[in-house]
């Protein structure tokens, strides 16, 4: 398919997801081509996309092959960026395929297996929990009795949550070790020490080994008891109430970090825990964050065009540090709605719950017909409001009232 757009550069975003539809959006609002990849031909972001490539997102060589001829027989591609989807690895092959700005593929796969990153910071004296591989159930039952069950388990290269569970709330060791395992690619397992405390998500844009993180929400775990021994966030708060301090204590943190893994110029995204006054790395991303941190949240808090920003970074352009200040610090609150389980029968109220004042976004993604599992490893949303004000009482009264009226009814 021939662009619609001949201006600008042409920028390959790595995943169609409803998330990445703003990525595309705001691509083509600064004049350049947009070129979608997906292997499911009804993803979302196809429909603010210039071309479309079907390619597997977590196929790094069938995604380099298909954006290899993209740009020798149809358009040059200039840059390549994933959004909302934990594909690094995809990202740097085909930018290192048809050598496009990005991360070595040697940093991605860093990235993506959380055993070696661990070991990464470990030796660059970065703050992290303690951790150990685990190859079998005794194993794990083994590190129970000597170091008590305040532990977490996960998979060593999964995506997201999946897997990852409280070993503390584990009645089975055994089945949860095969539950980890199962949501492991290479099979491997590792297991963590559990550190109480407030978790923050972080968005930060290397620049030339400096770091810079306009990104700063506080994670909402309101029902870690209701769905333990898992682990499912419901959304997060801008700004952090987090003292100044300690926020910058984060912000360095994040920047070592960023150091250890080799990454002097892209995008990262933190996962911290603070225990006791200290931050402590859970994991680090190189890539952009989903749930419209980047896209939405950040810009409504800030006022920082952050995933332009990335795109400039993404196509060799040049990012000042001014473009990566914050100018304000508005009230965000995102929220997620999760429904019983079942059959989804009926969806309304999405309407009304817009027209609620603060509302800046309302997303429905439960279907008809759709099932709802039990919740899991994986969050069972099938909504998300997020709420702007000029403070974060009225913000969340907005995002509750705007989560009271979308009814979910499943059978």
């Amino acid at each position: 398919m021939e662009p619609a757009n001949p201006g600008g550069k042409t920028l390959l975003i790595i995943s169609g997801g409803i998330e990445a539809a703003d990525a595309a959006r705001r691509a083509k609002e600064m004049g350049h081509t947009v070129v979608v990849s997906d292997r499911d031909p009804q993803a979302p972001g196809f429909a603010f996309a210039d071309s479309c490539l079907i390619a597997d997102v977590y196929g790094p060589t069938e995604t380099a092959a298909a954006a290899e001829r993209y740009s020798r027989k149809i358009r040059k591609i200039d840059g390549v960026i994933c959004v909302a989807a934990d594909a690094p690895v995809t990202a740097a092959t085909v930018a290192q395929r048809l050598r496009l700005p990005g991360l070595p593929v040697h940093v991605a796969e860093l990235a993506c297996d959380k055993l070696a990153m661990k070991k990464c910071f470990r030796s660059a004296g970065v703050n992290i929990p303690w951790f150990s591989e685990v190859s079998t159930p005794q194993e794990l039952q083994r590190l129970a009795i000597e170091r008590g069950r305040d532990l977490v388990i996960k998979p060593v290269d999964s995506r997201g949550s999946r897997g990852v569970q409280r070993v503390a709330q584990v009645e089975d060791l055994a089945k949860a070790f095969l539950l980890a395992r199962s949501h492991s690619p290479s099979e491997r397992v590792m297991v963590e020490q559990y550190l109480d405390g407030p978790q923050v998500s972080t968005e930060s844009i290397v620049l030339d080994g400096v770091c810079h993180t306009p990104g700063f929400s506080d994670r909402n775990y309101e029902f870690l008891d209701r769905y333990a021994p898992f682990f499912i966030e419901n959304g997060g708060d801008l700004p952090s109430r987090l003292p100044d301090n300690i926020q910058q204590k984060v912000k360095e943190l994040v920047g070592r970090a960023a150091a250890a893994m080799g990454i002097t110029h892209g995008t990262v995204k933190g996962d911290i825990v603070v225990h006791k006054g200290e931050p402590y790395v859970i994991e680090l991303a190189a890539r952009l964050s989903g749930g419209f941190f980047c896209t939405r949240e950040i810009p409504l808090n800030t006022g920082v065009d952050f995933i332009g920003a990335a795109i400039k970074l993404a196509l060799g352009e040049p990012v000042s540090p001014d473009e990566l200040t914050p100018r304000r610090q508005d009230a965000v609150i995102q929220r997620y709605a999760f429904p019983d389980p079942g059959t989804v029968v009926s969806v309304s109220g999405a309407e009304e719950a817009r027209r609620i004042p603060g509302i800046a976004e309302v997303v429905v993604t439960a279907r008809q017909g759709d099932v709802i599992p039990p919740a899991g490893d994986k969050r069972p949303s099938a909504a998300m409001v997020l709420a702007s004000a000029e403070t974060r009482e009225a913000a969340l009264k907005a995002a509750n009232d705007a989560l009271a009226l979308i009814r979910i009814r499943t059978a």
